[in-house]
């Protein structure tokens, strides 16, 4: 009988656990603390200031069951028998602690006994000059299994310089029908009949700048394991996906899309069980389909696997109901995607249905593009508008290939390659952190100073000394008047930007210098960097300066961020537990909070919310503050907050019942807070919206902010009120009565021009063509409202009796138009719908609409005459 996935991983973390490791959870797919990232890619990502010393928890050696994601090989997945995009990665750390012994035991006792698995199918790997890792590896196992390989396999490097050293890998033996069939086949071979298990990173030396190594006084231990390959070798399978982990997904899409898993049809198959659990934990992690950054590229992976459907003939989303057998499957190891279930379905079913929408769009765009090329006499399609199609509408390259060819055209190839390359780091050239080279000088600086020690929850002054003095992106010795740089202190009372909270401002000064604190930034650990514009005086290293915070404020930022904290609470009060933080910032003039939800917030729920945020505030209840274990916040029912990351101790921020006894809310947050909820005073919620599928948006302001924004908005009223000459109590009357009479003046013009422009249609109908038996017209008409096009319209369809017609309107900004048909025209198989997307994707625009009327808009006026000129290809 088969090993379950949940045993597997069960049995790793409790082997490691009863070794003395510490079982740390899986962070985040989205990296916390490091901006040089786009995805945690590997088990070692959240112990990064563990193997650099810069860590506060205390203990010295690690394990993990870590959710990871890369597309470095993404175009493999589903044709290979291992490549994944999203995988878990079992690893064991240690951080000065264990070394190579201890890991090269520990890793072959819990593959050989407890996974059972067989000693003579296994091969070990080592550097070719680690004779310390091949000594300790005879006494393990025997020495004609042991191989010697190059650096460019079993030697680990950071970068150019750093910490980097020699690897050992564990390999198990597939079996000779899995490889090339080549006598000479070895562990060295790439041809997948020796599947790498377990990768044994030993971090021993130094790199220095002239390639040469030194050791580092504390050696390190990274090493990670497949979870899914090791579940696939445990059990005798050959592919990753013939395990629990992978089937019930590949079952349930064969279901819906009526085929079988074998043949041909496997790839697709397995392409769309990676994909699908891919965007379940991509979006459970709070990132969203975008057309940047990590949003890009589960957008692309959704959209692949989708495209899976559309060639088996299913029109209609699907992914999201595959979530539903991911979800039974990860369940136990992952508790929180039970809360976010709902919401990851409809962010998936949402993007679904768009892309769909826009796969059909792409289809119209190409017959437009098409058309275009021919009506200019040339015979090659641009590889930029290829990778629009590719990367916007999600058409095949080689679909948009085969459809230009029967056209008469080609497409060019080189081009479509130079867009795509460009793509492939559109991700990261759009990325707003700060950059690995602001990181790296920032570590580097970090190593000098240490971290700044933070006084600012209790004291809004505080005194420490000038460690370093930056000017752009350079140390210097001092900053003298009229200069800007930044100051790292010793200790500060100033907050800096983390968490959606922003950085206090103030001043830091002594009796010589004076400088204004503009901002404040933690670029890397505890290291705060002040930005401040030096007013008088200089300041040198070494100097004793004071750290004086602008306490209004801080009070004002505070207010917000309790309030955020109430409005949390209220959300998932009144719309139910699925509602999860998914961004915020909290400023001095408002704040505003991301929250999962799967429609707009009614008026009446907001007034809601209003009322329930401002009883709490009335009722004044405590606000306390606790550091503790993070086990025991956790078990107190404290909820994490977006995008933060947590050591063993944490920072907790409870709203206590009336009775002192419980809490009304608890949270893990770093910000700062008011005592009492009372000393927020109001709140008012300002406006709510949309920001992405799935995700709502709530902006607010509380205390001072809510009572400026109140008294402006009775000052906008009772202005209104003056210019109307009219009681404030009469205001909306009056209102309606302006509105009544504007829209009738606004239809008697229209009339107006409808009738200007009817008394030419006679005019108009001396256009008229034919293409391919079918009568055609297109026109441009006066400035006018889609209402007086649908009457010309009519007239020219009731003195033309059979016609297709294209009328566009248009203004100094922009144009629409309408495309209508005659029933007959219908019949023949004219389609409004499709001709309206087609003209539209012709003019950078959009448009559609049913058989027998369309319409559509566009504000780039550039090719518009061209366009409606040679509209009659569009048939």
């Amino acid at each position: 009988m088969d090993k379950l996935s949940s045993e597997i991983r069960s049995e790793f973390l409790r082997f490691f656990k009863n070794n003395g490791c510490v079982v740390v959870p899986s962070d985040s797919l989205i990296p916390a603390g490091d901006k040089t990232l786009l995805f945690t890619s590997a088990g070692m990502v959240q112990f990064k200031q563990h193997f650099l010393g810069q860590s506060k928890d205390s203990f010295t050696k690690a394990a993990s069951c870590q959710k990871c994601f890369r597309t470095s090989d993404i175009e493999q997945v589903g044709t290979t028998a291992r490549h994944l995009t999203f995988f878990e990665m079992l690893g064991n750390f240690s951080f000065g602690d264990y070394f190579k012994k201890e890991a090269a035991a520990w890793a072959w006792e819990f593959l050989t006994k407890n996974m059972s698995l067989p000693k003579d199918k296994l091969y070990i790997t080592v550097y070719k000059d680690d004779d310390e890792a091949a000594e300790i590896w005879k006494v393990i196992a025997p020495s004609n299994r042991i191989i010697r390989m190059n650096e460019e396999t079993n030697f680990w490097n950071m970068g150019d310089v750093g910490p980097c050293g020699p690897c050992s890998e564990i390999l198990i033996d597939l079996g000779r029908e899995t490889g090339c069939g080549s006598s000479a086949c070895s562990p060295s071979c790439s041809c997948g009949r020796y599947l790498e298990i377990w990768n044994l990173v030993f971090t021993q030396f130094d790199r220095q700048s002239d390639g040469s190594l030194r050791n580092l006084p504390k050696k390190n231990i990274d090493t990670g394991m497949g979870l899914e390959r090791l579940i696939a070798a445990t059990n005798g399978k050959k592919n990753v996906f013939d395990t629990d982990l992978f089937m019930p997904i590949i079952e349930s899409a064969a279901e819906i899309l009526k085929i079988k898993n074998e043949g041909k049809d496997m790839p697709k198959l397995r392409m769309i069980a990676d994909h699908s659990r891919a965007a379940t934990f991509l979006i459970s992690d709070g990132i969203l389909p975008s057309n940047e950054g990590r949003g890009y590229v589960l957008r692309r992976i959704l959209r692949r696997a989708l495209r899976q459907g559309k060639f088996y003939g299913y029109g209609r989303p699907f992914i999201n109901e595959i979530v539903l057998p991911v979800f039974k499957i990860m369940e136990s190891a992952y508790p929180e995607l039970s809360s976010k279930l709902s919401s990851i379905r409809y962010v998936i079913k949402t993007e679904e249905e768009k892309f769909l929408e826009t796969l059909e769009s792409g289809s119209e765009m190409l017959s437009g593009i098409i058309s275009s090329y021919k009506s200019k006499g040339l015979n090659v399609v641009g590889g930029k508008d290829v990778f629009k199609l590719y990367d916007t509408y999600g058409f095949p390259h080689d679909l948009t290939k085969e459809i230009a060819s029967e056209n008469g055209l080609g497409i060019d190839e080189d081009g479509f390659k130079s867009e795509q390359k460009t793509a492939r780091e559109k991700s990261r050239a759009a990325w707003g952190g700060s950059g690995e080279k602001d990181m790296t000088f920032y570590s580097i600086l970090r190593k000098k100073t240490g971290d700044t020690a933070f006084a600012g929850y209790d004291d809004y002054v505080s005194e420490g000394r000038v460690l370093a003095l930056i000017k752009t992106d350079k140390e210097v010795g001092e900053l003298r008047a009229g200069e800007s740089g930044g100051i790292i202190l010793s200790q500060t009372s100033f907050y800096a930007q983390s968490g959606g909270q922003d950085a206090d401002k103030g001043k830091i000064a002594n009796g010589s210098f004076e400088s204004d604190v503009e901002d404040v930034l933690k670029p890397v650990g505890n290291l705060f960097v002040h930005k401040v514009k030096i007013l008088k005086g200089l300041v040198k290293i070494g100097d004793t300066v004071s750290a004086i915070i602008d306490v209004e404020r801080r009070m004002q930022i505070a207010r917000h961020h309790t309030t955020a904290h109430l409005l949390h609470k209220a959300l998932r009060e009144t719309f139910g537990e699925h509602i999860a933080q998914a961004g915020s910032l909290v400023a001095r003039d408002y704040f505003r909070f991301d929250f999962t939800h799967f429609s707009a917030v009614k008026k009446n729920d907001l007034i809601g919310l209003e009322k329930k945020v401002n009883c709490i505030i009335r009722s004044n209840l405590e606000v306390r503050i606790k550091t503790m274990a993070a086990a025991e916040a956790r078990s107190a029912g404290a909820i994490a907050l977006f995008g933060e990351k947590y050591g063993e101790e944490v920072r907790t921020v409870s709203v206590k019942n009336k009775d002192g006894n419980g809490n009304y809310s608890m949270e893990l947050c770093g910000g700062t807070h008011v005592g009492r909820t009372g000393d927020i005073g109001i709140f008012k919620i300002t406006a709510e919206s949309s920001i992405a599928a799935g995700i709502r948006r709530i902006e607010a302001v509380a205390g001072v902010a809510a009572e400026n924004y109140i008294l402006n908005e009775e000052a906008a009223t009772v202005m209104t009120a003056e210019i109307l000459n009219v009681a404030k109590e009469e205001l909306i009357n009056k209102a309606r009565k302006f509105v009544i009479d504007y829209k009738k003046l606004e239809s008697e013009l229209g009339s107006l021009r409808s009738s200007q422009i009817l008394d030419k249609i006679d005019s108009y109908a001396k256009d008229i063509k034919c293409v391919n038996g079918i009568n055609f017209l297109s026109a441009m008409v006066g400035e006018t409202d889609v209402k007086s096009l649908r009457n010309i319209s009519d007239q020219l369809k009731e003195k033309l009796k059979s016609v297709v017609l294209l009328i566009v309107s248009k203004n100094e900004s922009k144009a629409f138009f309408i495309v209508s048909a005659t029933l007959d025209c219908v019949r023949k198989g004219v389609d409004a719908g499709k001709i309206a997307k087609a003209f539209a994707a012709t003019i950078n625009g959009s448009g559609g609409g049913k058989p027998d009327f369309a319409q559509g808009g566009s504000k780039d006026l550039s090719n518009l005459s061209n366009a409606i000129k040679n509209a009659q290809e569009l048939l």
